[in-house]
This record gives structure tokens, C-alpha cells and sequence, in this order.
């Protein structure tokens, strides 16, 4: 056992060099947890600094605090910083962590020693598996440990004891502020130019990108400001420079200063506020048709967004929404901030984060060829020791959904009865589709939540088919769940999607009874899974905080003989129609045309046929003639679909959601209610023409 002087001596060394060349260095101390907690508190003394934060769930560590939230981590900034890995390695929580130090500061981790990591009993793991699937090897842990063994880091083992340390820059750190003053101007040219020019603002971690908003926002002083975020937390850097500059006073929790005021992303689109410029930060965590719509209603807006970052944000929102801006906005103009300005380019530490957890992962597109596609399914230990392979993953997969977690590399290596299929042509990468296995519970269990008693973790579609059916047993039974499935922005039209889930269900076939999916819901992404062959089976009553969009449960059987999947989508069509006239009233057009597209036609009373056709000989009012229209169209929902935008528009609207007249004018701008009668007739006249279509043999 090694004792702490000599590793005293080489920090008292060390952290005058990295404050000389402005970096930030990763400090790794291993070993027993107790011992490794005499040294951590030992070197606590040593560095005798305010501005140390320690992350940790045990009181042996000098004022240690494990906060449950990331958000309750971000915005802030310490000296040096210690992670306490022995109360369980989060990767959100250690990378956020890292963001927080200072130039010329150390982020300390401990650790047990590198070669017991892998088996090691760590705290966090079974809450990246799934309830009853638990296991104790790490395949996450495995790699780090694997990755740790890089001299370029500071190491000291209780074993081996100092560990060769780096060599640290010999040269001045320099902080660059020219590419933030560029990026201060453009925002303020956005705000005083021509009107429907957006900015769009993308930068990694550190880059001042926050603090930029605020600057901006001073010199703005004339002008009404808006800042929108999802997280208000986020937003402390920006209103602490934004107060710098204005000379005035600012508390962490004003949500207003001078003519900066903050307001949440779903509050600006319910009340849509007056404001001359509006700011949005983190963007990338806000659903992309909630930023169009904020396009449609303010001129001058500002988006910005951490790339590589901890707020759970994806490289989809980059490619998506800059092409969306691209081509609705001829003028938008784009900065990316590259140079860090809270530390010195090539930072160890941050070198060092990206690459533990692969926050840098970037997919490398491929041209498509007529060579053969191959299907195969990975292995975690696989992508564990395959660190190329592993990086495309991941980067494939962030690109396919917007808002990611840091978490999700853990999620994938160490997650239990997870399958990871791909598509390949010759050695290139084209398509990822993650596959969790859930069910197969005793029935003791299995009753227990079909009932709503415990709701057990990494179970979703089992236990809600198990509470739709209400059938228990289904929850002994295996289903396989899509967790996320990715295919490379290049190869979109060749249907590679689909392929890929054909043959997962291949290979599902012999082990589970169903196949699903549970997602975001929107017209196109249900439409890919209808066209697959999955029904839609329930559509979550509560809207996603980070989506707005409401969870769709879409669902194959794999098994002939399990009537299930017809029954709940015979429920589901029966339980819409009345939940569109309340709950769902404000679903999306297109969205409920495309769950339309699946319904089954129902008998037509013959009566009711008699009484419509009666009525549409007579000048009708628009009272009289909706319940007709809303149980003729329930039992013929394809006549509707084959109808002109505008009948399907109004007929939607004001019959199948029950919107009144005054907001039917009001959103679809239709001046008067003579106008929208005459409208409407016209529409009844257009789908009573399709009506008839669909009744002849």
C-alpha cells in the first residue's frame, strides 16, 4: 500500500503547470473504497480550495452530495471536482460533472483497481437492466477499464502506486474570444436586420455559447427579449453576463431582468407573447415541429444548442432542422463555436471524457452500391472490444432520434436480454435496430402488475399489453420491443428500415409471441410501422415533455395463433373515436388521417343512410347534420380519406374532434361564418361524392 506524500508532492507540482497552459487534467485514484477515500480526502486538504465539488453518496467524503438530476449539476463552475464511482458509475452525472471544472483544475474519480472493474459490484448497474434479467458483468466497465489504462491521465493505484504521469503543456494557455465576439455580432444582426432570417448557433461544451446570449441580449437593451429553454437551469450563464454587462444584480432564480425574460417552450407557443427577438437555448432538446411552429409566429429568432453535450441532445436535431431552415429560409445563416473559451484548446480532460464516453462519436456516411446486404445481430462484447464498431453504432443511432443521453452507451453495452441487429454492405454500416426482450415473468408477478400493483422496470410493452388485454399471462410470455431503430440519412429511400425489420422478426420469430414499438407519434413514423405490418394499439393520454408528441404502442403478433393483436386494435378503433371529441382534440391533422388509414369500415345502419341523404336535399345547418356525419363517417372512415385537403381539414376539425366554429375561423383563417358554411357544405358535397364511391360494388 502506497502512502499519500509522494502523491502529494507530484500534485503540488502538477497543477501550477496545467493553470500555466490553461487545461484540465483527469486524476484517477484506485484502489480499495476506503482507502481510495483516505486519499481523497487527504488531497481535499491539500487543495484547500471553496471550489471543489464532490459527488458521492457516502458521508465518508468531506461534504459530498449526490444530486438525482443533471440539470442540478450544469451551470455551475468549480476549482476541481471528485466522482465518487464506488456510488455507482452514471454516465449523464460524470459527464456533466466534467463540464463544470475550471481551467487549471483536476476531475478526480475513484475507482476500484482497472482489473477488477469489469466484475466489480457496481451500484448503477441495475438501473441500466431490466427487472428479473440482472447480471453482474459490465460490458460499459469493461471498456473503461479497458480505456483507462491510457497514460495520458493521472494514476494513482493503491497497487502499482503513481503511474508514470503525462507530460502537461509547456506552453501559455491561450483563450480565444474571436469566434464568441463574431457570434455576439451575428445574433445582434438577427435582431436589428431584415425580419425571417433565423440564426442557428451549434457549439460543444465550454464554447460560450450561453454566455454569447447574454452578451447579445445587453447590448439589446431597446429590444424585447424572449429566452426559451426547456430547462430554466440551463439558462443561469446566460442571465449572469447578460447582469455583467448591464451593471445590475442577478439571483439564480429571476426568471426576468430589464428586457430579458424567460418563458418555456410550450408557454411561448400557448400564449405566443410579443417580443422583438427570441432566443432559444438548447434547441436541440425541443421537438423540431415545436420549433417550426415557433418560426411560423416570431421573425427574428436566435436557436442555439450543445452538440456534444449532457441535456440529452442528438446530431438528428442538426441534420433535420438545419435542412428544414435551409430550404424554408434562403437567408439563415449558421455559426458553429469550435474554440473553447472556459480552458485551452486540446484540454486533456475533455479529451479524455469524449473518448471514455463516446460523446464524439461521429458516423462516417457511405455511398450505396449494388453489393449485397447482410444482416447479423452484434454482441455487446463485441462492441465492447471493437471500439471502431462501437463508434458507428452510436453515432448512427444519435443521428437517428434527436434528443439522446449520455446513458445510452451504457444503455447498450450492459443493458440484459438486448439484441442488436444490423445491416451492412461489405464492411459499411447502414442501418441499426436495438431490440429489447421483456416478459417471460413468473405468474405470481405477472399478476401483480397486470392488476397496477408494481410497475417493475424494463417492461414497458409487456405489462401494458398485459393491462390493455387485461390478461396476466402475457407477461410470462416473451415480447420484443424496438427500442430504437437508425438507418444512415443517405440510404433513406432504399428501404433499408424495412428490411432490417424483417429480419429481426426472423429471427424473434422462435422466442417471442409478439413485436412492437413504442415511440413519439407523428403521421410518418406511423406510417413506416403500418406499412411493416403493425398495428397501432394505444396512443398514450399524456403529450412527452421533450416530444410533445403522445407515445404510440404499435404491435405484431409472431404467433398464428394469438388473437391479442386484433383484439386491442378492434378496442383502440372503438375507444378513438370518442377520445377525438375530448382528449385527443387537439391531435395533429395529418396524424389522424394516417391512424384512420388502418380502421375497419363498420355496418352502416341503413336508416341513418336514409335520414343523411334526406337532409343533404334540404338547407341544412351545420348543428343539424354533425351527428350524422360523425357516426357515418366512423363506419366509413376511407371516404374520407380519398376527399381534397380542405374537406379533410374541416371534416376533421369540426366533426371528428369537435372544434367549434369560432376556432375552426380563428386557426384556419377563415373570415366569417358565412364563409366557413359555404366551405363546408362544400366539403360535405366533396366527401358525400367519395361516400358513394365507396359504396358501389
Amino acid at each position: 500500500m502506497h502512502d499519500y506524500k509522494p502523491f502529494s508532492s507530484l500534485i503540488s507540482n502538477i497543477l501550477p503547470q496545467l493553470a500555466y497552459a490553461k487545461h484540465r487534467q483527469l486524476l484517477l485514484i484506485a484502489g480499495e473504497q476506503n482507502w481510495c477515500y483516505q486519499q481523497a480526502n487527504e488531497l481535499l486538504k491539500q487543495l484547500n480550495h471553496p471550489f471543489v465539488k464532490v459527488l458521492s453518496t457516502s458521508d465518508e467524503l468531506t461534504d459530498s452530495s449526490w444530486p438525482e438530476h443533471i440539470h442540478q449539476i450544469l451551470g455551475q463552475e468549480f476549482q476541481h471536482v471528485i466522482y465518487d464511482g464506488f456510488s455507482g458509475l452514471v454516465p449523464d452525472k460524470f459527464a456533466a460533472l466534467s463540464g463544470t471544472v475550471q481551467a487549471g483544475g483536476l476531475f478526480i474519480l475513484l475507482l476500484p483497481e482497472l482489473a477488477d472493474l469489469q466484475h466489480w459490484c457496481d451500484p448503477a448497474l441495475e438501473t441500466f437492466q431490466s427487472f428479473a434479467q440482472q447480471r453482474q458483468h459490465s460490458y460499459f466497465n469493461q471498456r473503461l477499464a479497458g480505456l483507462l489504462t491510457d497514460n495520458s491521465l493521472l494514476h494513482f493505484s493503491q497497487t502499482e502506486g503513481w503511474q508514470l504521469p503525462p507530460k502537461v503543456s509547456a506552453e501559455a494557455g491561450v483563450l480565444s474570444l474571436t469566434e464568441q465576439q463574431y457570434c455576439v455580432e451575428q445574433i445582434i444582426k438577427t435582431a436589428t436586420g431584415r425580419a425571417n432570417r433565423p440564426l442557428l448557433i451549434s457549439a460543444d461544451r465550454g464554447r460560450g455559447k450561453s454566455a454569447a446570449l447574454g452578451l447579445a441580449a445587453a447590448k439589446l437593451s431597446d429590444k424585447t427579449i424572449i429566452l426559451c429553454s426547456q430547462q430554466f437551469t440551463a439558462l443561469h450563464s446566460c442571465f449572469k453576463h447578460f447582469a455583467a454587462e448591464q451593471g445590475c444584480h442577478y439571483q439564480e432564480q429571476q426568471k426576468q431582468l430589464a428586457n430579458l425574460r424567460y418563458i418555456a417552450p410550450d408557454q411561448l407557443l400557448s400564449e405566443l407573447p410579443q417580443c422583438d427577438v427570441l432566443l432559444v437555448d438548447e434547441a436541440a432538446a425541443i421537438p423540431v415541429p415545436m420549433l417550426i411552429k415557433i418560426l411560423t409566429h416570431y421573425p427574428r429568432v436566435v436557436f442555439a444548442s450543445t452538440m456534444i453535450g449532457y441535456e440529452g441532445n442528438g446530431r438528428g436535431y442538426t441534420l433535420r432542422f438545419k435542412r428544414y431552415l435551409e430550404q424554408h429560409f434562403k437567408n439563415m445563416r449558421s455559426v458553429n463555436l469550435e474554440l473553447p473559451i472556459r480552458f485551452a484548446t486540446a484540454d486533456p480532460l475533455e479529451q479524455h471524457i469524449c473518448r471514455l464516453l463516446a460523446l464524439d462519436a461521429d458516423y462516417k456516411s457511405t455511398e450505396f452500391n449494388n453489393a449485397a446486404l447482410q444482416f447479423t445481430e452484434l454482441k455487446a462484447t463485441e462492441l465492447a472490444s471493437d471500439e471502431a464498431l462501437l463508434r458507428q453504432v452510436m453515432g448512427l443511432l444519435s443521428l437517428a432520434h434527436y434528443q439522446t443521453s449520455v446513458n445510452d452507451l451504457r444503455h447498450l453495452l450492459d443493458g440484459t436480454k438486448q439484441r442488436i441487429f444490423v445491416c451492412q454492405q461489405r464492411d459499411a454500416l447502414l442501418g441499426v435496430c436495438l431490440i429489447t426482450v421483456e416478459g417471460g415473468l413468473n405468474t405470481k408477478i405477472s399478476k401483480q402488475i397486470a392488476s397496477g400493483q408494481r410497475r417493475p422496470q424494463g417492461h414497458l410493452m409487456a405489462q401494458t399489453l398485459a393491462q390493455l388485454a387485461v390478461e396476466p399471462n402475457i407477461l410470462t410470455l416473451n415480447c420484443a420491443r424496438v427500442v430504437r431503430i437508425a438507418v444512415a440519412p443517405s440510404h433513406h429511400n432504399n428501404k433499408i428500415g424495412s428490411k432490417l425489420l424483417a429480419h429481426c422478426e426472423q429471427q424473434l420469430t422462435a422466442s417471442c409471441h409478439w413485436f412492437g414499438a413504442s415511440f413519439g407519434a407523428n403521421a410518418n413514423l406511423l406510417k413506416f410501422w403500418q406499412a411493416a405490418g403493425f398495428n397501432l394499439v394505444k396512443l398514450g393520454f399524456k403529450q412527452d415533455k421533450a416530444t410533445a408528441e403522445h407515445a404510440a404502442l404499435v404491435l405484431k403478433s409472431l404467433n398464428q395463433d394469438s388473437p391479442i393483436n386484433n383484439q386491442l386494435k378492434s378496442e383502440f378503433q372503438s375507444d378513438f373515436a370518442l377520445q377525438l371529441l375530448d382528449h385527443f382534440n387537439q391531435l395533429e391533422q395529418q396524424l389522424v388521417e394516417q391512424i384512420l388509414t388502418a380502421f375497419i369500415p363498420q355496418h352502416l345502419d341503413r336508416h341513418l343512410d336514409k335520414r343523411l341523404k334526406s337532409l343533404l336535399t334540404t338547407n341544412y345547418q351545420l348543428h343539424a347534420i354533425k351527428p350524422l356525419l360523425w357516426r357515418t363517417l366512423w363506419c366509413t372512415p376511407h371516404s374520407l380519406l380519398t376527399c381534397d385537403e380542405n374537406t379533410k381539414c374541416l371534416f376533421i376539425r369540426l366533426i371528428l374532434q369537435n372544434w367549434s366554429s369560432q376556432k375552426v375561423q380563428i386557426v384556419l383563417q377563415i373570415r366569417g361564418k358565412k364563409s366557413l358554411d359555404k366551405l363546408f357544405k362544400q366539403a360535405v358535397t366533396n366527401w358525400y361524392e367519395q361516400y358513394l364511391l365507396k359504396k358501389l360494388p
